[in-house]
């Protein structure tokens, strides 16, 4: 019934959730490992999971990082949930698969090698026309909230993301010194509030008070690693093309002007660049 391709932090997420509603979801994902761990409260437990087939299923997770998107597409049955930072991804799959939907994760989650770690508790945000998808998450033990429109939400989480996963990359410090350090704090509210006029700019009103959820989302999750500094640090692509990257594109799009994203997009790039050669 349900599959999910890309197990990272987000995709053995889901997994745990619908483990603990009974189902072994079908994986497709490219780390083989003997078996993957998923930690919270203290505990850990073996994910069960099977290997996705040709057989149908109702829903696919899309886990994969937003510069990956398209390669999820052979690998979809039923509805595509697109569950990944950022915006363009869930928009490039959408374009060659009709029937797909995007949610909004905010759980912090951390990830090494086969083992996952909740860190900071949030919700996952669904569509209406998922709302039976929803109700088996809850199951699972989910704060699953079914809305009449994610797309506020996801900005919300762009704006969220542009501010915490650019500077914590480029510091290379957990989340929690957006909250912590003046500096930092200062840059994320600009950062912020760039987005919130490119949203408005593109008629949408964001649920909550973006530079307020930065600091809610930095305080609660204050311990973990971003996926842009974990990705920097290893040397890997990141997702900026889709976050701070974003908020450029539809800047200028839209008439906006974006200096703070468009110089830690630069910056990060930059960083990208001279991986391996410092």
């Amino acid at each position: 019934m349900f599959r999910i391709v890309g197990l990272g932090a987000v995709g053995s997420l889901f997994a745990y959730f619908l483990n603990r509603a009974g189902y072994a979801p079908g994986v497709v994902q490219r780390r083989v490992c003997d078996e993957y761990l998923f930690c919270a409260d203290g505990a850990c437990e073996r994910l069960r999971l099977a290997a996705a087939g040709a057989e149908g299923a109702k829903y696919t997770v899309v886990a994969v990082k937003a510069y990956d998107s398209l390669s999820a597409v052979p690998h979809l049955r039923g509805t595509a949930v697109v569950a990944q930072n950022g915006i363009g991804g869930y928009e490039a799959i959408r374009e060659v698969y009709p029937s797909s939907v995007a949610a909004v994760v905010t759980y912090g989650v951390y990830r090494e090698g086969c083992r996952s770690e909740l860190r900071g508790r949030g919700e996952i945000y669904l569509p209406r026309a998922v709302s039976d998808f929803a109700d088996v998450l809850e199951r699972g033990g989910a704060r699953a909230v079914v809305v009449d429109d994610v797309e506020p939400y996801r900005w919300l989480k762009l704006a969220v993301n542009a501010a915490i996963n650019a500077i914590t990359a480029l510091l290379q410090a957990p989340n929690g010194v957006i909250a912590s350090v003046d500096h930092a704090r200062d840059l994320a509210r600009a950062v912020v509030a760039e987005v919130a006029r490119v949203a408005e700019a593109a008629g949408v009103r964001m649920p909550a008070d973006p530079f307020e959820e930065v600091l809610r989302v930095a305080s609660a999750t204050a311990e973990n690693v971003s996926s842009t500094a974990r990705d920097l640090a290893r040397c890997a692509k990141t997702e900026v093309d889709f976050i701070n990257g974003a908020v450029v594109k539809y800047g200028e799009r839209l008439g906006v002007y974006t200096p703070v994203n468009a110089a830690l997009y630069s910056l990060i790039k930059a960083k990208e660049s001279l991986c391996g050669r410092e």
